[in-house]
């Protein structure tokens, strides 16, 4: 047992040697992906969880295998940093809230008026001046695609996440599948024209015959229904 507890003790200098050697490579990559998260993402949260990957890449390697160490250490990094970022809940509560309130609120305006309302009707039965509503989708864009890159960024692909986190996104996928029929037909070729297409906002303009401010808005209407689809589709389960 005390030759156990020993070795147990015993530094682990390969591991150490790898870890000082690729510090550099941890910092880059948590670097490059915070440059792409909403403000409110501490920066230091990414940092720390980019060392917690290179170490465990340090402990994990198998140096008898093709890949090479940075190979592995990359993949883990990104791995641990998209972790963070689930387990931290990237969108914050407030934005979170706004965004079910401006859902919920367009959700029952098209049962009431059996259409899709305007603004002006969203904006008053929300209690808010026009401008402040419309400010407000913007915000919510602007949070809600940094999210999406940032955790895109991480590396969503199977190999650079862990089982949990790829079960995560796989989920949230099948309940976006499941929300988007139940959406406006405007709202889902929006989302599909900046997330499948990849169109720029000036090119959705030119596809609706609309200011590009107006696709911002209109990008805001769209996640927040789709959110309060999916909450609404939670709920009932």
């Amino acid at each position: 047992m005390k030759a156990y507890s020993a070795q147990l003790r015993r530094p682990n200098y390969e591991r150490d040697r790898l870890i000082a050697e690729h510090l550099d490579v941890a910092r880059r990559i948590a670097a490059r992906i915070a440059r792409r998260c909403p403000a409110f993402i501490a920066r230091e949260d990414l940092h720390a969880a980019a060392m917690l990957g290179l170490t465990e890449a340090a402990e994990r390697y198998d140096n008898s295998r093709e890949e090479p160490f940075i190979a592995f250490a990359e993949k883990r990094i990104r791995g641990a940093i998209l972790d963070e970022l689930r387990r931290g809940d990237i969108m914050p509560r407030r934005t979170r809230q706004l965004t079910r309130k401006i859902g919920a609120t367009i959700a029952e305006l098209e049962k009431s008026l059996g259409r899709p309302p305007i603004d002006e009707e969203v904006a008053e039965a929300l209690g808010v001046g026009l401008e402040e509503y419309k400010n407000e989708l913007e915000q919510l864009v602007h949070v809600t695609v940094g999210a999406l890159d940032a955790e895109d960024d991480a590396g969503m692909a199977d190999s650079d996440a862990s089982p949990e986190s790829e079960a995560a996104r796989k989920e949230t996928m099948r309940k976006v599948r499941a929300a988007l029929p139940k959406l406006q037909p405007r709202d889902v070729l929006v989302l599909s024209l900046y997330y499948n297409d990849e169109l720029t906002y000036p090119e959705i303009g030119e596809v609706l015959k609309v200011t590009t401010s107006r696709v911002c808005q209109l990008h805001g209407r769209a996640i927040a229904r789709l959110r309060a689809e999916i909450d609404d589709a939670k709920e009932a389960a």
